[in-house]
């Protein structure tokens, strides 16, 4: 392990102090505005060896949530050109094509899986980094990024971009690991969202508002959604009995859709009495005011 290095938060450039979640998990925390980083030499937390760790199933529940509260976002508006940053499979993008949209993706291929062929037919999609990625300014309705923020290695960069693609009344929106979770306090380094190891940060309300406001995006608002990743604290709870990851992590293991489709129920429950306990951000911000 590496002696760990002082660093500037990214958000407010506040000098970053260790969280020492167990002996041999450390992260980076800002003791201002709640910015996470995370250093994988100082904090493995026993993380897969894939970027991929979920469910087929649940990850369609997942993005037929996601598409209901973006789509309740742009009801009225008519056809839309939008663009999703870490498109996956394509299933939530398909779902706005279908809805008549005009759509298009970047992916930089991380997950490794098949893209629907409505996507690959009638999309446009771009297999690059967003950053590198060439496309058109000043041309997007909409800008989303469902649990792609924390992976990227400058966000900033990301930001200044959705910044310049957006249309004047254009916005953005993002689904992203909560920092000021619950749950990272309750489960520690068993927390789900560590153990996947390409998840380098985790934004706070008050890191997100100040970064997307750095690039010149206004009226940014965040919320904790209860219905995003509702398995998240029951497969943290697994990760505390399991044993090691393998290749895509608790959520591979044969028994765990048995326990997550069990303990469902009571999960939604505890997010409705503590809505700190959800591990997920939301972030909604506009181009113009």
């Amino acid at each position: 392990m590496t002696d760990p290095i002082a660093e500037t938060c990214e958000a407010c450039g506040t000098q970053m102090e260790d969280w020492n979640l167990t002996s041999c998990c450390t992260l980076s925390l800002c003791p201002v505005c709640g910015h996470i980083k995370r250093d994988m030499e100082r904090c493995n937390a026993g993380a897969r060896e894939h970027a991929w760790g979920g469910s087929g199933f649940f990850d369609d529940i997942r993005t037929n949530l996601t598409y209901n509260r973006i789509n309740g976002l742009i009801k009225g508006k008519g056809s839309l050109k939008i663009l999703e940053i870490g498109f996956g499979a394509g299933k939530l993008l398909t779902k706005f094509l279908k809805t008549g949209n005009q759509v298009f993706g970047v992916d930089a291929e991380m997950l490794e899986i098949n893209v629907t062929e409505n996507l690959q037919e009638q999309g446009y999609l771009v297999y690059n980094t967003f950053e590198d990625a060439d496309l058109p300014e000043s041309e997007f309705d909409l800008i989303y990024g469902i649990h792609v923020i924390e992976h990227v290695v400058n966000p900033a960069i990301v930001f200044e971009k959705c910044f310049r693609l957006l249309k004047d009344d254009g916005f953005a929106y993002f689904l992203t690991p909560n920092s000021q979770s619950k749950g990272l306090s309750i489960f520690k380094e068993n927390w789900w969202n560590l153990e996947d190891p390409t998840h380098i940060r985790f934004f706070s309300a008050g890191s997100a508002k100040a970064m997307l406001g750095n690039a010149g995006l206004v009226k940014v608002q965040t919320g904790i959604p209860v219905w995003d990743s509702m398995t998240l604290e029951i497969n943290s709870f697994l990760r505390g009995f399991a044993g090691d990851s393998r290749e895509h992590g608790i959520m591979g293991k044969s028994f765990t859709k048995v326990v997550d489709a069990l303990g469902l129920p009571i999960a939604i429950l505890a997010r409705i009495i503590n809505r700190q306990l959800s591990p997920t951000l939301e972030i909604i911000a506009s181009k113009n005011r």
